[in-house]
């Protein structure tokens, strides 16, 4: 029961998490804010995260990941309700900074209690589940997003959007959840260094594949609720196509485990993230509703798929009582490219277009995952 209650917090904060980014990108572009700005926004998920995950992940080995988990939510509630009290692009700001360290911090701790669930041959299993829960409110948040912006405007559907965390909360006070904690024999043993990881050649690999999904994921989730607007499709017509991305990640992760069992994990993740990079080029060449709809739906579906596969190897490759040490470096390297890729193409968003954008995307997408050899 542990594992259904967490897959049932996870999707109540995930709607906010993945509603609320097509929020603050809708809200802004309503404002005729550049893509530069909003590009700006967008890199505040990751800027706090990327220099606190790894003493978030040493945390959790230390004292569990219930405490950071309930910090997290409690940080999803106060940047959901922000732009609603104080609408302009400052609480956009403020509310993107505090929605991206609230899932950093709930994302390494539910990860971490996750991979304490069962055997190592229950991981692949578990984290499916999960990831099926976070897919179910990654779809459901995109939708109120689009459609109570439509019909109640932004600041209401900031207020809508923060009652699921807000129910998360609730739950998370109210029932006696049991999780790993770890002791003192489960630590690792000696003086450590966070840099010792990355002399696992099996980390370093998984940590590379975990940069170009990432870099894949948030340029899709920026780019695409702009290229909406830029082509005159309405909010809530881009929360569907959002939500069909979220729709195919949530059936991927259904049929995940008997795929997982039968072919290679390290060849999965690598040839479902060079065929969402063929898709990419797509994009920018599309501007029918349906046709809109299946790209983010094949996109969806093979980034949703390598999500679950490469925490599976993280927990299988790490150092015994250093789990939560090696998520936090993941969860670093994640924020690292929700900080830098919105910046970096946004700018060149409002330089050249958003058509090259994508186009450079799927390069460095195809090339990258062509180039890499898993370690072992």
């Amino acid at each position: 029961m542990t594992l259904y209650f967490l897959v049932l917090i996870a999707a109540l904060n995930q709607s906010l998490h993945t509603g609320g980014r097509v929020a603050v990108a809708l809200t802004a572009v309503g404002m005729h804010a550049s893509p530069l700005v909003i590009g700006t926004i967008t890199a505040l998920y990751g800027l706090l995260p990327m220099l606190l995950s790894v003493p978030v992940g040493k945390l959790n080995d230390r004292i569990g990941p219930r405490m950071p988990m309930y910090a997290g939510t409690l940080l999803f509630v106060a940047g959901g309700l922000l732009p609603s009290y104080q609408p302009g692009l400052v609480s956009l700001y403020l509310a993107a900074t505090l929605i991206g360290l609230g899932n950093m911090s709930f994302q390494v701790s539910i990860q971490n209690a996750v991979g304490h669930i069962g055997g190592s041959e229950d991981r692949t299993r578990n984290f499916s589940t999960l990831a099926i829960g976070m897919s179910t409110g990654a779809i459901i948040g995109p939708l109120i997003a689009g459609y109570a912006i439509d019909y109640t405007g932004y600041e209401s559907a900031f207020i809508l959007l923060t009652l699921s965390p807000f129910a998360a909360l609730v739950l998370l006070s109210a029932v006696d959840l049991r999780l790993s904690v770890p002791t003192p024999g489960q630590q690792a043993r000696g003086a450590t260094r966070t840099l010792d990881l990355l002399s696992n050649r099996g980390l370093v690999a998984i940590y590379i594949f975990t940069s170009i999904h990432v870099m894949s994921w948030e340029l899709f989730s920026f780019l695409m609720p702009v290229h909406g607007s830029n082509i005159g499709l309405s909010a809530s017509i881009i929360g569907v196509i959002m939500g069909a991305f979220s729709a195919a990640s949530f059936t991927m992760r259904v049929l995940l485990p008997p795929l997982a069992k039968r072919f290679d994990h390290w060849h999965l993740i690598k040839g479902m993230l060079i065929f969402a990079g063929i898709i990419f080029a797509a994009i920018p060449i599309a501007s029918h509703t349906l046709v809109l709809v299946l790209l983010s739906a094949l996109i969806g579906g093979c980034l949703g798929a390598a999500q679950p596969l490469t925490m599976t190897l993280i927990h299988d490759n790490s150092p015994p009582g250093r789990i939560g040490e090696s998520l936090g470096i993941r969860t670093t390297v994640v924020c690292s490219f929700q900080f830098a890729m919105p910046l970096v193409f946004g700018g060149l968003g409002s330089l050249f277009g958003l058509a090259p954008v994508f186009w450079l995307s799927a390069l460095v997408i195809c090339g990258g995952m062509a180039a890499i050899r898993p370690g072992k």
